[in-house]
């Protein structure tokens, strides 16, 4: 290869843009609620999610769809997460992030209390399908 040709690629990898994922921010307990704002989000691989943790003692937990409350401590399923408790009455603000590995279905509840706050329908769904959506997840977890 050529002295030429060699910087003509350098060149072309250097001006190449960095193609860096998307955050999609959450906010836990918003208005001291058991909620998770947004409910369903649709990242694709190397997304990030970053929970942002404002109210209450709570974690964001992947469950299964079907018996949500309470999620497992770990979480469930590949590329399972946990954030484990967050406190955001002595820390307010604290966050979570994960990375998105995969386009499958994941849904997250919290564990606080036994799977209660579940309960009460604090879930969320991570690329929801048509067979698998946020509203029967939730309908799920506060009838578990």
């Amino acid at each position: 290869m050529g002295l030429l040709s060699i910087i003509s690629t350098a060149l072309i990898l250097i001006s190449a843009p960095l193609v860096m994922g998307v955050d999609f921010p959450i906010s836990v307990g918003l208005d001291n609620g058991f909620t998770f704002t947004p409910t369903e989000i649709f990242p694709v691989i190397g997304d990030t999610v970053t929970f942002t943790f404002l109210t209450r003692n709570h974690s964001a937990t992947t469950t299964t769809f079907t018996n949500p409350c309470p999620p497992p401590t770990g979480g469930i399923g590949p590329n399972a997460f946990d954030s484990g408790f967050i406190d955001a009455v002595s820390m307010p603000g604290s966050t979570f992030t994960t990375t998105i590995l995969d386009t499958e279905p994941h849904f997250v509840s919290c564990s606080q209390a036994a799977g209660a706050h579940c309960r009460l329908g604090m879930t969320m769904s991570i690329n929801p399908t048509a067979d698998m959506t946020q509203a029967e997840f939730f309908n799920n977890a506060v009838n578990d």
